[in-house]
């Protein structure tokens, strides 16, 4: 009767230098009070070396990663970090964690991890989840991990877009820049009369029939600034110029509303500016 040979990595073999697929471990506490008692790390830690024992894996004590008192929020953590590299340099072959919220807390974080482990030719393991990359099982978990979190981006980009319609039908602001020539106070747009001035600038120069390049040379001449402080380019004026805010419009996804906010310069003047818009065909020409 055949019998199973024993795979427990010993000391003489390792010295002997056998070819041992080396395992490590992560181990995560989130609050001071379980680092510094040390319950949470201890418990992972031995119920980690029971299972690995378990499958005949090996792991040494220098594969060992603990952060303690590190929030999963972020993978910017000293021994995750440490353990990647240690995947990268060939070290290690498998991580094993106890359940997926230890290697990280969102969807988007944990499949780039095991993006990342796959690059490197390690797998991951999670036991309480029955996880493993190493097995066609696990493979088919990653997809549905992927599938589910692109859903779930997809669902929350339609809920977002739907808000924000919403917002501009109600005459809201959906844009995340306080637009040039507007201060934001108090939950309400006021003009600034000094960036104003620029602003007109550009629309009426414009709808005159200086080009955008001539007018971003002028603006940083002037020394006029962007919203976001910067200097002024052919694109930087186009993106005003499209920007119906400035006629006291609220706008997101085809919807076009009065807004509720005062407006710079007059709708007719907005209007001429985007009829010329239109007619400058793409490319090089775009740049006048």
């Amino acid at each position: 009767m055949a019998r199973r040979m024993n795979k427990r990595v010993t000391a003489e073999q390792l010295a002997l230098g056998e070819k041992v697929e080396r395992t490590a471990l992560y181990i995560r506490v989130s609050t001071e009070r379980q680092a510094t008692e040390g319950f949470s790390l201890d418990a992972q830690k031995q119920r980690l070396l029971d299972y690995c024992s378990a499958h005949q894996w090996h792991v040494g004590d220098d594969h060992i990663y603990v952060d303690a008192g590190i929030s999963g929020k972020t993978t910017n953590r000293p021994a995750f970090q440490a353990m990647l590299q240690a995947a990268q340099d060939g070290e290690i072959r498998r991580v094993v964690a106890v359940k997926l919220d230890r290697v990280a807390r969102n969807t988007k974080d944990f499949l780039a991890t095991v993006e990342t482990l796959q690059a490197y030719g390690c797998s991951l393991a999670l036991i309480q989840e029955g996880f493993d990359t190493s097995t066609p099982q696990g493979k088919f978990a990653i997809t549905m991990f992927a599938a589910m979190a692109e859903l779930e981006a997809s669902m929350i980009g339609e809920r977002v877009s739907s808000g924000r319609k919403q917002k501009a039908s109600e005459g809201g602001y959906n844009g995340a820049q306080c637009p040039l020539g507007y201060q934001y106070t108090n939950g309400s747009f006021t003009v600034d009369s000094g960036a104003a001035h620029w602003v007109r600038e550009v629309f009426t120069r414009f709808t005159a029939g200086q080009g955008m390049s001539k007018i971003a040379d002028d603006l940083n001449a002037a020394g006029a600034m962007t919203a976001r402080g910067g200097k002024w380019y052919a694109g930087t004026v186009r993106y005003l110029l499209l920007n119906g805010f400035y006629a006291g419009l609220s706008q997101w996804d085809g919807v076009e509303q009065p807004g509720n906010h005062p407006a710079i310069i007059s709708r007719e003047l907005y209007e001429q500016a985007h009829q010329r818009l239109q007619a400058i065909k793409p490319g090089p020409e775009a740049r006048i």
